[in-house]
């Protein structure tokens, strides 16, 4: 049997909320490496595809696979792996005890936790500050497949840049949810826009997908 050179493969992917349909035969291959930017109108089905791919719901059709090897991270919007009662330091260092104080604190600096907001408890941060922690976990967790659904949607400028940093030497591979046009531009290899009917795949980022789509506009015959 020959192997696949996919690290994801979803093949005619449908599903239904009651009797609206979200996802319409959708087909997703993404190679080892990519970075894939999801697109597509709200209410969609974005973040129920990712949701289908680490098993939080069912596909009524379709089916996927992973490539050998593949560890999965996932990053929600509700930010639901960070516990309230820990301070920001042992949010990290309770999950890795082999870390020296030093390492962890160095870590939290890169996702800009900087002095004293280490014993911040995670209860009182913000939502950009809770999206970083739980990024920086994500970082850590050994994953080598990312699925991240808007994670720059509470950042501001320098918490964007500092993950934008952090995913750039990552090295692993992406599939993206976002609207976030910079973002995309800066690291999408891909965009795959869905919507009723399927997805279609544009090479780039988002000014490249945006080129794309007005000339295949201008290219309609006009009625």
């Amino acid at each position: 049997m020959q192997q696949s050179n996919y690290i994801i493969e979803v093949k005619g992917v449908s599903k239904f909320f009651g009797d609206k349909m979200v996802l319409d035969n959708i087909n997703l291959y993404v190679k080892k490496g990519e970075f894939v930017t999801v697109l597509g109108p709200s209410g969609c089905g974005k973040t129920t595809l990712l949701k289908i791919l680490i098993g939080k719901e069912r596909a009524d059709s379709g089916s996927y696979l992973f490539g050998a090897g593949v560890q999965l991270g996932y990053f929600d919007q509700t930010l639901s792996s960070l516990d309230g009662c820990n301070t920001v330091l042992d949010e990290i260092w309770n999950l890795h005890r082999d870390f020296t104080e030093a390492r962890v604190r160095t870590l939290l600096g890169q996702f800009l936790f900087c002095a004293d907001d280490v014993f911040k408890k995670v209860e009182t941060l913000s939502g950009g500050e809770k999206a970083r922690l739980s990024l920086l976990k994500l970082m850590l967790s050994g994953a080598n497949v990312l699925l991240l659904d808007e994670p720059t949607n509470h950042l501001d400028i320098p918490s964007r840049e500092a993950l934008e940093a952090a995913l750039l030497d990552f090295g692993g591979t992406m599939l993206v949810v976002s609207h976030d046009r910079y973002f995309i531009n800066k690291l999408s290899t891909r965009v795959l826009s869905i919507g009723m009917g399927g997805a279609e795949s544009f090479d780039g980022g988002y000014d490249d997908y945006a080129a794309r789509i007005a000339e295949q506009s201008a290219e309609k015959p006009k009625t």
